[in-house]
């Protein structure tokens, strides 16, 4: 008798504490530059750490994200974290390679700010800055991230349409 252990594996789940998820996918598919496509086209602040892959995470963000969690307690859909190889999405390509973490800083879908290496503070400062008092504060069609989106799901739809009718 031969029993087969199947194990599953949860991706992209967002960790309470930290306020944040840890952007992964299945190899060999794009499942995590949706996961991470779909984050940017919501509303309030999505902080995108940018690592390597042989570098890793940067943990010494985590202590930050807690302690920002205790003393300001973000609700989810105004504020997460997204910690992203570099090496995994298309959408962060200028950034393979780096030795040191990358932070960037999008509200609404729109690129507000950078910050290179763990530099804390300056985490802290836009953070706080750019994390919006409730979800509604941000007006989605505004979001050209979510324009984007919408206009390429058209054109496929087209597209798939054209095939069908040829």
């Amino acid at each position: 008798f031969t029993a087969e252990v199947v194990a599953t594996v949860e991706r992209n789940v967002y960790d309470e504490k930290t306020m944040s998820v840890w952007v992964t996918g299945e190899p060999g598919t794009d499942e995590a530059e949706t996961f991470l496509q779909d984050k940017l086209c919501e509303q309030g602040l999505k902080v995108i750490e940018v690592y390597s892959e042989w570098a890793g995470r940067c943990l010494s963000v985590l202590p930050l994200m807690k302690r920002l969690k205790l003393e300001k307690d973000y609700e989810q859909a105004c504020f997460v974290m997204l910690h992203c190889c570099a090496e995994s999405h298309p959408l962060l390509e200028e950034f393979r390679g780096k030795s040191m973490p990358h932070f960037l800083f999008f509200r609404n879908g729109v690129r507000k700010a950078l910050v290179l290496g763990a530099n804390m503070p300056a985490i802290e400062k836009y953070v706080v800055d750019y994390t919006p008092f409730g979800p509604e504060t941000d007006d989605l069609e505004e979001n050209p991230q979510l324009k984007r989106r919408r206009e390429e799901r058209a054109e496929s739809a087209a597209r798939a349409a054209e095939t069908l009718a040829n």
